[in-house]
C-alpha cells in the first residue's frame, strides 16, 4: 500500500454535472480503495463499486457498465490490472486510467496494450486524479462520436444505391465503399492509398470519345467539377462497366479531398435502347420505322450535297388487297403475314439498304446506291416475286402481289418528303394501273398530283358557290323519235380555264368523297328543274340522274325521297342510274335500297351495260327497267361486225328479260339505222342532239318537233331464277364479247 495525498477541494465541482459519470474502482488495497472512493464521492463522482482482484474487476464492469474505471496494475492476483483492463475493453467500451505506484518501462510498455486513457503515479492529489479522469472522460467521448460518425458514415456509404470514392488532393485513396468495391474489383484495404488512376480505370465509352484522365486533371488542380461523364470502367478482372462519372474537388479550410461518385449504367443503357428501339422501330416486323427511315434517307440526300456521288432510290411497297386478309382471316393472322412479308423484302435487299414499315401494309426501301431507274426496277421486281410467293397460315394459303412506286435521287431532291411524296404518287399510280405493277415516278405524276390537289379545292369552292351546272341531253324513242326522257349531266364552267370536263373531275370527286355533295347538289337542282318544267306545261318525259357508287355507302333511298318530298315533284319523273359497279357490289344491300327507291316510283336503269363482269343470276334480282348499253359497242357498230354482234346481243337479252334497252353514243344515220333494226327502245346522242343547259332545252325539242309523247307504262320484269343467253337468242362467241369488253378498258 502507498500512502496517499491528504484531499483537497476538487477544481471542477460546481462546474461540471458529475451525476453521469460513474466510476469502478480496482485497487487490491483495501484502505487505499476506502481512500479513492472517498475522493472521488467528494469530487462528486458516483463510484459504483470496487474489486480487488482481476476477475471480479471484468465481472463488475461488464455488469455495473462504468463510465470510467480507475485500475491499479499490481493485484495481489494471478491477473494483474493490465490483463484485466485489456479483457474489460475487448468486451466493453470504456476508458481505463492506471492508478499506480510503479512506473518502471516494461510495465508501461506493457499498459500500453491496453490503450489506457491515462496514468497517475501514487501518491497523487485530488485535482491531478481529477483533471486525469475528466481529461480521460472526454477523450472517450469523442473518440466515441467519431466512432459513431464513422460507422453512420460507413452505413451511409454501404447502403447508397452509387459508388463512392474519396481521395486527398494527392490522388491518394483513403474511403471507398462497396458499390466502388464491386463496380472496380478493388478491396477497400488494397485500395487505400493507391492513385485513383489506378482504381478507376477508365476507357472511352464510344468511338472517337477520349478516356477521361483522372491523374492529369488531379495534377491540373482540378479547376472544374465533372458530371455525368460516360465511361467505361476495367474491372480488375478485365470486365468492362459502362458507368456515369462525376468527379470534385471540395479544398477549403475543414478538408481537403477529391470526391468521385459512379453507377453502374447497365440497366440503363438496356433501357434507353429499348425506348431507343420503340422510338425508332416497329413493334411488330422489327424493322426501321417512319422516322428512322426519313432520318436516314435525310442522311442519304445530305451526303449528296456533300459530294458523294452517285444516285440512290426511295421505293414504297404496298400488298395489293391486303385489307381483304384482315377482314376475312382477322387481324392477328394479317399480323402474321407482315411479319412473314417483312422478312422476305429484308432477305431481298442489300444489308446496307434501309427496309422500313413505313404505314400499315406499306412498306418504304432506301436503295443506296442505284445505277440507274432500271437497278431499282430490277430490285423491285425481286421483292415483288419475293412477296408473291404463298404463305401458309396454318390450312390456308395466301397469295399476294405488291405494286411499288419509286422516286429516283437525282440531284433535283432538297429533303426526304419531297422524295417520299413522289414515291407515294408514284404507288398510286401503280395500283391504278393493275395489281402487281411497278412505276417509277416522273414530273408529269408530281403535275397530276398537284392539280389533283388544286381540283379538289376547286370542287369544294365551287360547290360552296353554286358554280356548277346541270346539262340535259334527250333521249328519244327510236320510233317515233320523240323524247322520253333526259339524262342529267353535271358541269363545272371554270372562271378561267373554261369548261372543265366531268371526265377529269367527277374521278377526283370520287376519290375524295367530294361525289356525295356533289351527287345531292345534282339531284335538287334536277328536282326543282322538273319542278320549274312542269310549272310552264312541259312534261310527260323523265330526268335520269347517275347514281355514284359512294352515295350507296349512305341511305340513298331517305336522301332522295327527302329531295323529291322537299322540290313536291311526281317521282314518275325521275329515274336513276346505277353502273354494273354498283350491281356487283353488296349486291343484297344494295338490291334493298334498289326496291326502296322502285317503291318510290322511281324508274331504274343500269349504265354502262357490257363494260363490266355482272352474272346474269345476279342482274335478274335487281328491280331494274333498262339495260343501257354503253357507247364503246356504239361508235364503231357501222364498221366493226364484232361491235355489232355484241350489240345485237345485249337487244336480245334486254328484250328477253321484258327490260327496254337504251343505247348511247348514237352519232350517224347508220348507227342509228342499225339499232333501230336491232329493236333497241331509246337512243341517247349526238345525232339527236349534245347536252344542253335547261334554258335551251325546251327550244330545241320545238325546233326539232322531239316534245314528248305520252309515257309508256310500266312493265313487269320476267320472274324466273337463271337466265341463260344462249337459249334465249345466239350469241357471238363468249370470248369475242369479254375481249372487246377488255378492250373497252
Amino acid at each position: 500500500m502507498v500512502p496517499t495525498v491528504p484531499a483537497s477541494k476538487s477544481p471542477f465541482q460546481g462546474k461540471i454535472n458529475m451525476s453521469a459519470k460513474s466510476i469502478l474502482v480496482v485497487e487490491d488495497e483495501v484502505l487505499v480503495a476506502r481512500d479513492i472512493k472517498a475522493r472521488l464521492i467528494r469530487m462528486g463522482y458516483d463510484v459504483l463499486d470496487t474489486a480487488s482482484r482481476g476477475i471480479e474487476a471484468i465481472e463488475k464492469a461488464l455488469r455495473l457498465k462504468p463510465n470510467l474505471v480507475l485500475m491499479d496494475i499490481n493485484l495481489r492476483d494471478e491477473m494483474d490490472g493490465v490483463e484485466a483492463a485489456i479483457k474489460i475493453r475487448e468486451l466493453y467500451d470504456v476508458p481505463v486510467i492506471f492508478c499506480t505506484a510503479y512506473s518502471n518501462e516494461d510495465t508501461l510498455e506493457r499498459a500500453k496494450v491496453s490503450e489506457p486513457y491515462g496514468y497517475v503515479l501514487k501518491p497523487f492529489d485530488n485535482r491531478e486524479l481529477e483533471i486525469n479522469i475528466e481529461i480521460a472522460l472526454y477523450k472517450h467521448r469523442v473518440e466515441k462520436d467519431l466512432h459513431d460518425t464513422r460507422k453512420r458514415l460507413d452505413a451511409t456509404l454501404t447502403n447508397v444505391s452509387d459508388a463512392v470514392i474519396a481521395a486527398d488532393l494527392s490522388g491518394q485513396i483513403f474511403v471507398i465503399n462497396p458499390i466502388a468495391e464491386k463496380i472496380t474489383g478493388w478491396n477497400r484495404l488494397k485500395a487505400r492509398h493507391v492513385n485513383l488512376g489506378k482504381v478507376l480505370n477508365l476507357i472511352p465509352f464510344e468511338a472517337g470519345q477520349p478516356a477521361l484522365d483522372i491523374d492529369r486533371l488531379i495534377a491540373e488542380g482540378m479547376s472544374q467539377k465533372l458530371s455525368g461523364v460516360r465511361q467505361y470502367i476495367q474491372r480488375t478482372d478485365g470486365e468492362l462497366i459502362p458507368v456515369e462519372l462525376s468527379l470534385s474537388a471540395l479544398a477549403n479550410d475543414a478538408s481537403d479531398l477529391i470526391v468521385v461518385t459512379f453507377r453502374d449504367i447497365s440497366q440503363q443503357l438496356n433501357y434507353e435502347e429499348k425506348i431507343r428501339v420503340s422510338a425508332f422501330y416497329d413493334d411488330l416486323t422489327e424493322l426501321p420505322n417512319r422516322a428512322l427511315f426519313i432520318d436516314r434517307l435525310d442522311s442519304s440526300i445530305n451526303r449528296r450535297k456533300r459530294g458523294t456521288q452517285g444516285e440512290f432510290a426511295v421505293a414504297f411497297i404496298d400488298l395489293d388487297g391486303f385489307s381483304a386478309i384482315n377482314e376475312g382471316l382477322g387481324h392477328e393472322e394479317g399480323d402474321k403475314v407482315l411479319a412473314a412479308i417483312s422478312e422476305r423484302i429484308a432477305d431481298t435487299v442489300r444489308p446496307d439498304d434501309t427496309v422500313s414499315r413505313f404505314s400499315g401494309d406499306i412498306f418504304a426501301i432506301l436503295l443506296d446506291p442505284v445505277d440507274s431507274a432500271a437497278g431499282a426496277i430490277q430490285a423491285s421486281n425481286r421483292i415483288q416475286d419475293a412477296i408473291e410467293q404463298p404463305i401458309e397460315l396454318g390450312s390456308t394459303k395466301v397469295d399476294l402481289t405488291a405494286s411499288v412506286g419509286i422516286s429516283l435521287y437525282q440531284g433535283a431532291y432538297r429533303n426526304p418528303e419531297e422524295m417520299i411524296r413522289d414515291a407515294d404518287t408514284a404507288l398510286h399510280r401503280a395500283k391504278l394501273e393493275s395489281k402487281g405493277s411497278c412505276v417509277v415516278f416522273d414530273h408529269e405524276m408530281y403535275k397530276s398530283a398537284l392539280r389533283f390537289i388544286e381540283r379538289k379545292s376547286g370542287m369544294q369552292q365551287a360547290l360552296a358557290d353554286d358554280d356548277f351546272e346541270v346539262y340535259y341531253q334527250p333521249i328519244v324513242d327510236v320510233q317515233t323519235e320523240k323524247l322520253v326522257s333526259m339524262e342529267a349531266l353535271v358541269r363545272w364552267p371554270h372562271a378561267i380555264e373554261g369548261m372543265i370536263s366531268p371526265a377529269e373531275f367527277i374521278p377526283i370527286a370520287e376519290k375524295t368523297g367530294l361525289i356525295l355533295p356533289l351527287g345531292e347538289w345534282v339531284l335538287r337542282t334536277v328536282c326543282k328543274q322538273i319542278r320549274q318544267w312542269d310549272q310552264e306545261g312541259f312534261g310527260d318525259f323523265r330526268v335520269a340522274v347517275n347514281l355514284s357508287a359512294r352515295q350507296f355507302e349512305n341511305n340513298v333511298p331517305g336522301m332522295v325521297g327527302g329531295i323529291i318530298n322537299e322540290t313536291g315533284i311526281s317521282s314518275a319523273s325521275l329515274a336513276l342510274e346505277i353502273t354494273e359497279g354498283i350491281a356487283m357490289k353488296n349486291v343484297d344491300q344494295n338490291i334493298q335500297m334498289l326496291e326502296e327507291l322502285r317503291d318510290l316510283g322511281l324508274k331504274i336503269s343500269i349504265d354502262d351495260f357490257g363494260t363490266g363482269y355482272s352474272s346474269l343470276a345476279y342482274l335478274k334480282r335487281f328491280p331494274l327497267n333498262t339495260l343501257k348499253i354503253d357507247r364503246s359497242f356504239i361508235k364503231d357498230i357501222d364498221t366493226n361486225q364484232d361491235d355489232r354482234e355484241i350489240t345485237k346481243a345485249i337487244i336480245a337479252m334486254g328484250q328477253n328479260l321484258n327490260l327496254k334497252v337504251l343505247a348511247e353514243g348514237a352519232e350517224t344515220i347508220e348507227q342509228v339505222q342499225i339499232l333501230r333494226d336491232s329493236g333497241c327502245d331509246y337512243i341517247q346522242g349526238y345525232y339527236y342532239s349534245r347536252p344542253l343547259p335547261a334554258a335551251e332545252v325546251l327550244p330545241y325539242l320545238e325546233a326539232h318537233d322531239m316534245k314528248p309523247c305520252k309515257p309508256v307504262p310500266n312493265q313487269s320484269l320476267i320472274d324466273y331464277e337463271q337466265v341463260d343467253i344462249r337459249q334465249l337468242f345466239r350469241v357471238p362467241d363468249r370470248d369475242m364479247l369479254m375481249n372487246k369488253a377488255s378492250s373497252k378498258h
